[in-house]
Order: structure tokens, then C-alpha cells, then sequence
């Protein structure tokens, strides 16, 4: 149900994609939201991780493991090398490339922005309300968790209602880990393990 959910809103933002410029990357786009939702879901290594989010701006963030294979994560937009303040609070699910600590992430949620300064008319500039899309990947060795990842932006109330943003790489200290498994991390092993219950049947 919820894969469902995310291959709509993923198609939302393609097609929101101005023609003739992101043709090319539309496809490739749409390709790679779709490999990702064939994946097989998994969980990833920290319960807690709070750091720095470099992109349009030096932003908080902060991820939080909440069920399964899910985070929320929150991102606290300031002002340094922006003219926005804002919040952005997004639900992501996550997909384990091999094992437990690398991982490719899908989600969806909204954002709010205080803009700074005024119009061309010279009136100030009206607050900002809208949907957050985000992709991205993610790798975490030890306490030091990186990710790399692109968050699309719809706003309900300005002329520019799409905004396409750039990458920004987050780098986080997990304050708290999940258990790890040992060998049943591996989607290798977990294949392995399927494969061999279905011999035991069929003997």
C-alpha cells in the first residue's frame, strides 16, 4: 500500500519537471525511483542520529528511527548562506544495499518557510507552505553516519510552485545504534536462509 503511495508522489514531482529541459533526467529519474521500490526492505544501523546539512544553506538535521524500516527525520532550516528559516519534517523508508548500514532511502512530508526581505513590488515576502519530496543514500561506519540525497519541493502558495533544489550531503554523530545481527545482516545470507527452509520443505 505504501509503495503505492510513494510511485504516485514520485510521478507527481517527474511530471511537475519543466519540458524540454528535464526530459533526459525524467526518465533516468523515474528509473531510479523504480528500481528502488523493487528492492527488498530492511532496517538501518542507528536509532538516533543528529547532525549538519550542507546544500542551499547550513541546515540541522536530525533522523530518527521510529518502526521497522522507517525514520522520520527533521530537517531545522537556518539562515547561514540562506535567506530562509524554515522546518521541513519528512517520513522515510529505508532499503538495505547488502548490509545493515548502506542504505537507499525514499520519503515524503511538508515544509514551512520564513522568508526574509520583500517582493519586487516592495512588499515583504510571504511565508511558504508546502509538500517535500526526498531520495537519497546513505552509508554509517562506526558513530559517523553520511548521506547524499535530493529533496523536490511543491509550494500551495507562490507563483514558482516547483522547486527543483539541488543535492545536499548530510553528516550526522549517531547518538544511539540498533542491535546489529552479525552475519544476518546480509542480504546475501538472508537469501541463503530462504533458499534452504524451502529444500526442507520439499524433502
Amino acid at each position: 500500500m505504501m509503495n503505492i503511495f510513494f510511485d504516485r508522489f514520485a510521478l507527481l514531482f517527474i511530471r511537475l519537471i519543466p519540458r524540454p529541459v528535464f526530459i533526459p533526467l525524467r526518465s533516468g529519474v523515474l528509473v531510479a525511483l523504480l528500481a528502488l521500490l523493487a528492492l527488498p526492505v530492511f532496517g538501518q544501523r542507528y536509532k538516533t542520529a543528529f547532525g549538519v546539512r550542507i546544500g542551499d544553506g547550513i541546515n540541522l538535521t536530525l533522523q530518527q528511527h521510529v518502526y521497522d524500516k522507517w525514520t522520520v527525520e527533521g530537517i531545522l532550516h537556518s539562515s547561514i548562506n540562506s535567506k530562509d528559516l524554515g522546518f521541513t519534517l519528512l517520513g522515510e523508508q529505508h532499503h538495505k544495499i547488502l548490509m545493515r548500514g548502506i542504505n537507499l532511502y525514499l520519503g515524503a512530508g511538508g515544509h514551512y518557510y520564513s522568508k526574509n526581505g520583500v517582493d519586487e513590488s516592495g512588499e515583504p515576502n510571504k511565508n511558504i507552505v508546502g509538500l517535500s519530496g526526498i531520495a537519497g543514500g546513505e552509508i554509517s561506519v562506526g558513530r559517523i553516519n553520511v548521506s547524499i540525497d535530493w529533496k523536490p519541493e511543491l509550494h500551495f502558495n507562490t507563483v514558482d510552485a516547483f522547486d527543483w533544489n539541488g543535492a545536499a550531503i548530510s553528516v550526522r554523530y549517531i547518538l544511539a545504534k540498533r542491535e546489529r545481527k552479525g552475519i544476518d545482516d546480509w542480504k546475501v545470507w538472508d537469501k541463503f536462509k530462504s533458499n534452504k527452509k524451502k529444500g526442507a520443505r520439499r524433502k
